[in-house]
This record gives C-alpha cells, structure tokens and sequence, in this order.
C-alpha cells in the first residue's frame, strides 16, 4: 500500500493499491514535506516534485477565488426567482422614490450589483 498523489486535482489518497493508479495521472509517495500545513490550491507539481507557490502566488490564487465568489454572489440577482433577488428589488424600488423626490436618476440594477460586489469582503 502507498499513497499517490493525482497531478492535475491534487488530490491525495493514502493507503491504496498502486497498480490501480497510472504514473501519467498520479505521483506514487509524493515528498510533501515543503507543503505540509497548506492548501493544495497552493501547491505546484512539476514532474514527480511537489513545492509551494511563493507569498505572491498564493496571494494571487486567494484574490481570485475571492473575486470568483462575490461574482457568484452578485450573479445571484440574475436569478429568475430567488428571495435575495427580490429583496434587493423592492430596496431598489424604494431608493428609486426617494431619488426621484430629489430629482436624481434611478439606480439601476447593474449599479446595485456593482454596489453590492464591491461592499462584499470590506
């Protein structure tokens, strides 16, 4: 039994039958000790050798999956139905009124999902 260690997922199985695990796809007894105590979002796998992403990769990697899930979380409002979606509606509705009594613009939907996006994380 061994452990393997899949190039392209990175996932990690202990204790397996290594003739079921094709050296093209995974890494038998991978040496993980420059990565232990960190995500695998964050390792590099070059050849057989497993390293970790520098302070600036990983901080890369990290903006990303933030910038990925406030997109997700704003694209909710596209739903057809969904209760967020019309809670931020009727709030639209209401901003919209009291603007007009002031004589300004409506806000439109791509400005509160903009508006939203960007409050998400601060």
């Amino acid at each position: 039994m061994a452990s393997v260690l899949n190039r392209t997922t990175r996932q990690y199985l202990q204790s397996v039958n290594t003739p079921d695990y094709p050296t093209l796809d995974w890494i038998i007894e991978p040496d993980l000790s420059a990565v232990v105590g960190f995500a695998a979002k964050y390792w590099i796998i070059t050849g057989d050798v497993v390293t970790l992403m520098d302070q600036a990769a990983r901080d890369a990697v990290d903006a990303a999956e933030l910038e990925a899930s406030r997109d997700s979380t704003t694209n909710g409002l596209d739903q057809v139905e969904s209760l967020d979606r019309a809670f931020a509606l009727v709030i639209l509705d209401e901003i919209n009124t009291l603007r007009a009594l002031h004589s300004l613009a409506d806000r439109s939907i791509a400005q509160l999902k903009t508006a939203l996006r960007n409050k998400l994380g601060s």
